[in-house]
């Protein structure tokens, strides 16, 4: 497998919508942050970008040879969390952070 992070930017018009990156190495940051961190624009939201990042990042993770991967979300962000579980994400439990209570969820990834 390869190390390191993928970085993708969604971009329509020349207008950064908002970006998804997969984190390969299983250092401690993946731990904490997951292998898959995402964000869009508040004005992009409710349009299906996110879903389709998603998508597209897991076919990725896929294509370097991954069998899993963990996504990490904010406990209280709901859109993040039903996002997560309708691409299989399993709620594996929640952990207290800097930053507040973060659900971590495993997808699996089928070849």
């Amino acid at each position: 497998m390869r190390a390191g992070c993928v970085y993708r930017w969604i971009v329509e018009d020349g207008r950064v919508l908002g970006g998804i990156a997969l984190r390969h190495d299983a250092h401690e940051q993946v731990h904490h942050a997951g292998h898959v961190g995402y964000g869009i624009r508040p004005s992009a939201r409710r349009q299906g970008l996110a879903t389709w990042a998603l998508e597209q990042i897991l076919n990725e993770a896929r294509n370097v040879g991954m069998q899993r991967v963990l996504v990490v979300c904010a406990a209280e962000n709901v859109a993040s969390a039903k996002l997560i579980e309708r691409h299989g994400g399993v709620l594996q439990g929640t952990e207290q952070t800097e930053h507040g209570v973060a659900s971590q969820y495993w997808i699996a990834l089928s070849p």
